[in-house]
């Protein structure tokens, strides 16, 4: 799947994303989409993306920006197996933003539905190749989900990821490429391009890195096998949390635009050859179009060792076996007592002071008893909770939130909306504050802090701001920024399941 993943993943929560750039606001002008409709004014050689320092001006449909790097990512699911057993599969092309971080949900108009997604494909193919199965079949064996309904996942990575390329943006198109969703074909087309040439499991094996019951790597030797393969460049790895490797996160920057994945007979300025008979790009052309590039702060959340590669758990015959142990549920007989994990059904949003230079004036104190019905005693930096409309209050009744969880996507961690009883909770492009109102038409995406699972982490941060702490009947607003620096109270949001 940047306003947004987290407006979804919201790459993660459990990142710390170190600034490639901060380009200086009044050296640049964004030229709009509407004045370039074609390739032929885009400067040959293509311009890489995320440039430094940037340029004066930036064509957005010939330099993929704001987010212009770009991530492959990858999945190894073992119980329950999918794909391959000597394959890992796909999970995504993610644009990040260049200064880190990352957009998402960009342009809901062009958003489809997994019952469309499939039948769409087809369609395009049909226009412009004259062999329709080929990306299709790569697709169905490669590009799965865990609810067997694969097109599910192919629509959710292009409606969270693929609209936010800005290349793909169909303005950028020629006129004669009336089609609007020629970009939803560019983009399926580039991923699993892309990832043809990315072949992790023989990566790993070549380093003597095998799916094992029992053998154990060091994080160090798995980012050695990918660094000293012929990718050469860092890689980003990801476990669950009893430390299984299941992810893995390539990095690269593009070349020019993403369009034109297809036949060019009647587009003079198509720069990317194929064949006609195949939407497949070949080796040499995806290699020409990203260039491999280190994180942009993406960390591994695996241990430093003891991390198990599992092997693909699979019968004889290929199938999938029963449901494993881990995915079982009690018996009525059972004795356990299930506990749900941070941010999953109904809770509390407590507020927890990190840093305040505008302290509450005294023989005033917060008033917080309201969210203690489940510790006696309240941390030293807890001070209230947010009300349903998402602002921060220190007197009277928490409001209750719901957390939905994006089932498909886990991404850069578990992710997942928020909603009040008024309505879905969004930082505001316009306002830059939290608001659950009704007036709310889009969700933010949000996330956990890998280390803390209950801190909200929103565009992998988990540190928000607000101009001061309430006094005992203010309602103050959240913010995910500092407003350069205006708004002197840090803070942490925690989940406190109800």
């Amino acid at each position: 799947m940047l306003d947004s993943l987290y407006k979804l993943p919201l790459f993660s929560s459990l990142l710390n994303l170190s600034p490639l750039f901060t380009p200086p606001p009044d050296t640049r002008t964004i030229i709009p989409v509407s004045q370039y409709q074609s390739q032929s004014s885009c400067p040959n050689p293509p311009s890489i993306s995320c440039p430094f320092p940037p340029p004066r001006e930036i064509n957005t449909c010939c330099l993929n920006h704001p987010s212009g790097h770009f991530l492959q990512t990858q999945f190894w699911d073992s119980s329950p197996a999918l794909g391959p057993n000597t394959s890992w599969t796909i999970h995504g092309l993610w644009p990040d933003l260049c200064a880190g971080g990352f957009d998402s949900f960009c342009d809901t108009s062009r958003s489809h539905s997994p019952s469309d997604m499939r039948t769409l494909l087809t369609s395009l193919l049909n226009s412009t190749h004259t062999t329709q199965h080929d990306l299709l079949d790569f697709m169905d064996t490669y590009w799965l989900s865990l609810d067997d309904q694969p097109q599910h996942l192919w629509a959710h990575e292009w409606n969270k990821h693929g609209t936010c390329i800005s290349t793909l943006d169909p303005d950028c198109y020629a006129p004669s490429q009336e089609d609007p969703d020629l970009s939803v074909l560019d983009y399926f087309v580039h991923t699993t391009s892309l990832f043809r040439t990315l072949d992790t499991y023989t990566l790993l094996a070549e380093a003597g890195i095998l799916p094992s019951r029992h053998q154990r790597y060091t994080l160090r030797e798995l980012e050695d096998a990918i660094e000293s393969s012929p990718h050469g460049y860092p890689v980003t790895f990801r476990c669950t949390h009893a430390g299984e490797l299941n992810e893995i996160w390539y990095h690269f920057s593009v070349m020019g635009s993403l369009r034109n994945s297809y036949p060019r007979q009647e587009h003079e300025n198509e720069t990317h050859n194929q064949s006609p008979s195949s939407p497949l790009l070949d080796t040499s052309t995806v290699r020409e179009i990203f260039i491999p590039t280190d994180p942009d702060g993406a960390k591994s959340n695996c241990p430093s060792q003891g991390i198990k590669y599992l092997p693909k758990d699979k019968n004889p015959d290929g199938h999938r076996p029963g449901p494993s142990p881990s995915h079982t549920t009690s018996t009525a007989t059972s004795t356990s007592i299930p506990t749900s994990a941070p941010f999953t059904g109904k809770g509390h949003l407590a507020i927890h002071i990190l840093d305040d230079t505008s302290s509450s004036p005294p023989n005033e104190p917060p008033q917080t008893q309201n969210i203690l019905s489940l510790s006696d005693e309240l941390p030293s930096t807890q001070r209230g909770c947010l009300i349903r409309l998402g602002q921060w209050y220190v007197s009277g009744t928490c409001a209750t939130f719901k957390a939905q969880p994006d089932i498909v996507d886990p991404g850069h961690a578990r992710l997942f909306s928020l909603s009040s009883s008024y309505s879905p909770c969004v930082f505001s492009g316009r306002t830059g504050k939290l608001e659950c109102t009704k007036s709310t038409t889009v969700q933010s995406i949000f996330s956990s802090d890998h280390e803390n699972p209950h801190v909200l982490s929103y565009q992998n941060r988990t540190t928000f701001y607000a101009d001061h702490v309430p006094r005992r009947f203010d309602k103050v607003d959240i913010y995910a920024d500092d407003g350069d620096g205006e708004r002197s109270v840090q803070l942490e949001i925690h989940w406190v399941a109800v």
